[in-house]
């Protein structure tokens, strides 16, 4: 009974890592819009931008984005690879596992995407700072 317990609370403290790479945000390839994309087609992608500015004739929507980081498959790898190293070391992995998790979480980049009055794409920049500053 003793070993099944010990097991079982290994198991409910192995979860932080896991959940925390399942739960990361997925990035945006900003790589797919190119210029002559109609502003829809980005707005239903990646949503509403979280403020519209002129630039000389241009209209400018600007985002903060997570635009690094692992896909989808990537993070269910990472995250089943963290759950068997949890199992295996009975949740002394976390030890290791959850703060690395939380040193590669990613930032927010600023994007900004400017489209001409017809409303198509003539550019798009991201700042290298992550910040978005």
């Amino acid at each position: 009974m003793k070993k099944v317990l010990i097991l079982a609370s290994a198991v409910l403290l192995a979860a932080c890592s896991p959940v925390m790479e399942a739960t990361r945000p997925d990035p945006v390839d900003i790589s797919q819009f190119v210029v002559g994309d109609k502003r829809i087609k980005i707005l239903s992608e990646i949503g509403s931008p979280i403020a519209t500015t002129q630039d000389g004739k241009n209209s400018c929507d600007v985002y903060k984005l997570y635009t690094t980081g692992p896909s989808a498959i990537g993070k269910g790898a990472i995250a089943a690879g963290e759950a068997v190293a949890d199992v295996f070391t009975l949740g002394l992995a976390e030890v290791v596992l959850t703060p690395a998790e939380a040193a590669t979480r990613g930032t927010k980049h600023g994007v900004v995407f400017c489209y001409s009055a017809t409303g198509t794409l003539v550019s798009v920049n991201q700042s290298d700072n992550p910040s978005g500053e």
